[in-house]
């Protein structure tokens, strides 16, 4: 049987241009485009973290779902979606414990920042299969290109894309945050990864998962290294070892070598290295991209340089980096967080159901020098929500993740592409760890990029549901 692809030919013997089918276009319709416009204004505006930045996002997203629901209306099924309930109730105790708390006005950012995640979802499920597709892209490229700004960031001093902390340079990108930049940077590294397993000639996909694996090096941050272990974990498991392998092996060795070239650029002691860390960049993307076309022969080659190019760099840069810089970075320990968490758990234990109230856990406890320290993050986003809204927020929270971790499992399908439903999966995995590790949802742009991921997987409406049914029919016919 001739496919819905493939050239038709008519009753006279000439061929005809094959009629693509409805659902098989990869352009963006404009709600998606403004959706895409939001989340870059949020990563390039400092995380949206301030009101200026915030204020832009959710107009910017306003104008998304405006144009989301001219095209397809608002339906019951909208309503009635489970993971927008969950964050309904999760938002209204939120009211409720900051009116409890004596400033129910306290509970705005985090009332619009879950009306934004919802928001996200509903504008993605106008969308068909291949335009989410096109949308995953699209959060790869602005996560590249925030990645980049830290390269950027440590190879010539630029601050704030890069910041000095314990005798390091470490990549902030427009964050201006090492930890929040790779908690962006991961869930879509990851997500780059799987799309090359399903589109391993695409040299887009290899630059902007190498930039990323570049820009979650460059951050040195131990949450991001673990995040992104776990996330590549979950990937292998649900795409196979050898398949990701193959998808990463080449972002992996490009990003290696650039982030080798970098090294020496990060102590604060020495100079920048500018031109060796061009060098080195170039050269990884490269690699990147050329071990993704070429063969055998040219992956051996490859990994030859980069041996070469190890044994003359790596020297450099253990000589010039203290062993106590290094231990700071591969060491676990950190007592400040540890006080943090402590501090919060005495604020669950006075007020253990409704919590601080959002917005108004103040951490305080005393250092070894006699010092009272007061600090507003636990740097462990659960335990945030515990100590603001309480063992009643917390429980509301869960029971929002488990419907999002539901709707992501049913999702399986509803992507153009196997993989791209196996980069959501694993990425927002990657997120939920990382989120036990800094605070990471006070940066709106972290959650919205969530949302996107989530919104990937949302049931479509009728309509988008038939047009997957004959997809899917297609499939079987032609096998």
């Amino acid at each position: 049987m001739t496919s819905a692809t493939s050239p038709a030919v008519s009753t006279d013997g000439r061929h005809r241009p094959a009629v693509t089918p409805p659902d098989a276009s990869t352009a963006l319709p404009l709600h998606l485009l403004i959706l895409v416009a939001a989340l870059a204004a949020a990563v390039l505006g400092q995380g949206a973290y301030y009101p200026a930045g915030q204020r832009l996002v959710a107009v910017t997203l306003a104008l998304a779902t405006v144009a989301a629901l001219h095209a397809r209306p608002w339906t019951r099924g909208d309503a009635w979606l489970a993971p927008l309930v969950a964050g309904a109730a999760l938002a209204g105790w939120a009211v409720l414990s900051a009116a409890l708390a004596g400033d129910a006005f306290s509970a705005r950012p985090t009332v619009v920042l879950l009306a934004g995640v919802a928001a996200v979802i509903v504008i993605c499920r106008r969308s068909t299969p291949a335009q989410r597709d096109a949308l995953a892209g699209a959060a790869v490229a602005i996560g590249a290109l925030a990645a980049l700004t830290g390269w950027i960031g440590v190879a010539w001093r630029h601050t704030p894309w890069a910041l000095p902390d314990q005798g390091l340079w470490r990549a902030a990108t427009t964050f201006s945050y090492a930890n929040a930049a790779a908690g962006l940077m991961v869930p879509l590294a990851v997500l780059a990864m799987a799309q090359r397993v399903g589109r391993p000639r695409s040299p887009g996909l290899a630059l902007g998962g190498c930039l990323l694996l570049v820009g979650v090096g460059a951050t040195l941050s131990r949450g991001g290294a673990v995040a992104l272990a776990i996330g590549l974990a979950v990937l292998a498991w649900l795409l196979g070892p050898a398949r990701l392998l193959r998808a990463v092996g080449p972002c992996a060795l490009g990003a290696t070598l650039a982030l080798l070239g970098l090294a020496p650029s990060v102590p604060v002691g020495r100079p920048p290295q500018t031109v060796l860390a061009v060098g080195a960049l170039l050269a990884g993307l490269l690699v990147a991209v050329g071990t993704a076309f070429g063969g055998r022969r040219a992956v051996t080659v490859v990994v030859v340089g980069m041996a070469v190019v190890a044994a003359v760099l790596i020297p450099r840069v253990l000589a010039g980096t203290p062993p106590g810089i290094l231990d700071s970075r591969v060491s676990i320990a950190s007592s400040d967080r540890v006080q943090a968490a402590r501090a919060a758990l005495r604020l669950v234990e006075h007020r253990p159901l409704t919590g601080a109230g959002p917005g108004r856990a103040a951490l305080h406890w005393v250092d070894p020098d006699g010092r009272t320290l007061t600090i507003q993050y636990v740097h462990n986003e659960y335990l945030q929500v515990l100590a603001e809204l309480g063992t009643v927020g917390l429980a509301l929270l869960l029971i929002l993740l488990a419907t999002v971790a539901q709707m992501v499992r049913r999702g399986r399908g509803l992507t153009g592409m196997p993989a791209t439903w196996a980069g959501v999966a694993a990425g927002l995995s990657a997120l939920a760890v990382h989120s036990g590790l800094d605070f990471l949802w006070h940066l709106p742009a972290i959650p919205l990029t969530g949302a996107v991921l989530i919104g990937l997987t949302a049931p479509p409406l009728e309509e988008g549901r038939e047009s997957a049914q004959r997809r899917l029919a297609s499939r079987k016919e032609n096998q």
